[in-house]
């Protein structure tokens, strides 16, 4: 059975409750491709990965200033809102910095969280600003033209205190390379050395480096995610939002379910065979 969504209803945030917190769920629809790619899918994949970086990152630093260094369309800067953090972000799309500023009135944290367009490789801030930073599936979306990861790298290190945090997240392994990444315009999957040497050069202390997504993060994305971009990237993005299988994927219920099922994968998160890698470095000078 197929329902009829409307332009306007899609466009219109879908807001359902996470506790006592709003959660955007679909706020993206109708927001153009960005030059980095597609909007982010509000699914299980991207729940269990913003959950894990804001799991390490509060072991880390339980309060403070931090930075969401290229925040998307928000959701894990809401998140380090109601964690209690004091929040800047900033986002490369014009669009994009506008509808997180749009959610944090919305959701009433305008106080704790201010967004400004910028780009991760030329910062707006202060040598010293931040406690902590956070800088999810960003990495990897930036061409060598504006500097490429290692400019980024080194303003995460100058924009941090000494002793400052950073918790950064990417796609992991090249061997895994598929039309998935094209869609989203990625640069590269790095390697677990890789991704570690990056940090290191820029004079952070890596801590701690976790893996996720095997081996039931490699089978949904085999069997269902990939296959649903396959079957949609070529619908306009009202057309793919309005799909039943799509909006089974938004289905909160569904998504929860997944993420917690995802998280079975952490007993492989020593090994090099997921999908994704999250490092926790430090300024230590």
């Amino acid at each position: 059975m197929t329902a009829t969504w409307s332009a306007a209803r899609l466009r219109r945030s879908v807001v359902t409750c996470c506790g006592n917190w709003p959660r955007a769920v679909v706020t993206e629809a109708g927001v153009a491709p960005t030059h980095w790619g597609e909007c982010e899918i509000r699914g299980p994949v991207h729940l269990f990965r913003e959950r894990l970086l804001l799991r390490l990152f509060r072991r880390l630093l339980p309060a403070g200033k931090v930075l969401d260094a290229g925040c998307g369309s928000g959701s894990l800067a809401l998140d380090l809102c109601r964690a209690g953090y004091a929040v800047e972000a900033v986002e490369d799309s014009a669009e994009f910095a506008a509808l997180v500023g749009a959610k944090a009135q919305r959701f009433g944290v305008a106080d704790r969280l201010r967004v400004q367009r910028a780009s991760v490789t030329d910062l707006p801030f202060a040598d010293g600003s931040f406690a902590g930073l956070l800088c999810g599936e960003v990495l990897e979306h930036i061409v060598p033209e504006a500097g490429g990861d290692e400019a980024a790298v080194r303003e995460f290190y100058r924009v941090l205190q000494p002793g400052g945090i950073c918790v950064a997240s990417v796609p992991l392994n090249p061997r895994l390379w598929d039309h998935t990444d094209e869609w989203a315009r990625h640069v590269k999957r790095y390697r677990r050395s890789e991704f570690i040497d990056l940090f290191a050069s820029a004079g952070f202390v890596v801590e701690r480096v976790r893996v996720w997504g095997f081996p039931l993060g490699r089978l949904y994305h085999r069997l269902l995610f990939a296959p649903w971009l396959a079957r949609t990237a070529g619908q306009d993005l009202i057309s793919r939002e309005a799909r039943a299988d799509t909006r089974a994927g938004r289905s909160r219920i569904l998504a929860e379910a997944v993420a917690l099922f995802l998280r079975f994968d952490e007993l492989f998160a020593r090994f090099a065979w997921g999908r994704g890698i999250v490092l926790c470095a430090r300024r230590v000078d």
